[in-house]
């Protein structure tokens, strides 16, 4: 039985946090009328990212892709994926799919017109990266971690050293608190789901439910810190001369294998967003703008585990009302202060 379990899950949390940075660059286009043209650029990635990355996109999707071998020694690329959308409902059918192991934002585009100006306003909304299922994070994040994040600036500003101890604090909450426990309430759901599936004695189900007052010695096994593995001795037990039983946690350890791989790249990957409108900039929420172009270079702890929203407001004078009320604005001074007639 080990040979299944170690592999998909045994090292989850070592892994998911593992110093392996990516870097990951996000244009759009925005026209007038509403349409996108969408652009996202793999930095120093493996050859395989053109087929499978964690946007799930491809050349097979519909979109272009331009693949450069860099000359850094190593085997490493440079993946730029192009598409045109006539609509954000085309993008989110693409970019925010209802699936736990791809990269999800969605994107809104509002235009209204208001006599003198026509607003444009657009927003891409990443969904958090936090895939687990059993554990809720308002029972590991209070409201002051939740302000911190809010608050928290792009990659690469300068921020106080009370705020970086802080950052280092909830990092390491996320990390290791969250995450331990994350992990071991999904591999317990796990072997719940695999006792009730194979009608297994019930001993086996209180034994998991006694083991839950050990949640700290069992994580410490899974990372190899204890030499007696409690909960790999449940395990060997629980599906002993079971190929069924066996069978469905392998298959059940490998969607959650699956998750952990893509929390794991979305974690540790640099992100550079921009946005460029068509209009003069009113408002926005960028870390910085040059131009029509807005620039978010988010830490991905601003989405770890609750949505970011980058928006952008643009506008453009409507010349043609500015016309009109001149000549409405002359026309009633023009009736008011004519003399009249004797």
């Amino acid at each position: 039985m080990k040979s299944i379990l170690y592999p998909a899950v045994l090292l989850i949390g070592l892994l998911l946090f593992s110093a392996c940075e990516n870097q990951v660059t996000m244009k759009t286009l925005v026209q007038e009328d509403g349409s996108l043209e969408k652009t996202i650029i793999l930095e120093k990635t493996g050859l395989h990212q053109a087929e499978e990355n964690m946007f799930g996109i491809n050349e097979q999707t519909g979109w272009t892709a331009q693949v450069i071998k860099l000359d850094s020694g190593d085997d490493k690329y440079r993946i730029e994926f192009k598409k045109n959308f006539t609509s954000v409902d085309e993008v989110n059918l693409e970019l925010d799919r209802e699936t736990d192991t791809l990269f999800r934002i969605h994107s809104t585009f509002e235009k209204q017109f208001r006599w003198f100006y026509t607003y444009i306003r657009y927003s891409e909304t990443i969904r958090p990266i936090n895939r687990f299922k059993i554990i809720a994070t308002d029972d590991y994040f209070n409201r002051e971690d939740h302000a911190f994040i809010d608050r928290l600036p792009g990659e690469g500003t300068p921020i106080s050293k009370a705020d970086s101890v802080f950052l280092e604090v909830l990092n390491g909450k996320m990390t290791e608190r969250f995450v331990d426990m994350a992990i071991y309430y999904e591999i317990n759901e796990i072997l719940n789901e695999v006792a009730h599936r194979n009608n297994l004695d019930k001993k086996w189900l209180d034994t998991l439910k006694n083991n839950l007052d050990l949640a700290s010695d069992i994580v410490e096994s899974f990372k190899g810190n204890k030499e007696n593995n409690k909960f790999q001795q449940v395990v060997d037990s629980l599906v002993l001369n079971n190929p069924k039983a066996e069978k469905d946690i392998e298959t059940l350890a490998s969607e959650l294998e699956n998750r952990r791989d893509f929390m794991g790249s979305a974690y540790y990957t640099s992100y550079r967003i921009e946005t460029q409108l068509p209009w003069e900039i009113s408002s926005s929420n960028a870390d910085s703008i040059s131009g029509n172009t807005l620039i978010w270079r988010p830490l991905a702890t601003k989405f770890a585990i609750k949505p970011y929203t980058m928006y952008a407001e643009s506008r453009q004078l409507n010349l043609w009302a500015v016309v009109i009320s001149i000549v409405i604005v002359a026309s009633t001074g023009f009736v008011f202060l004519r003399k009249p007639k004797p």
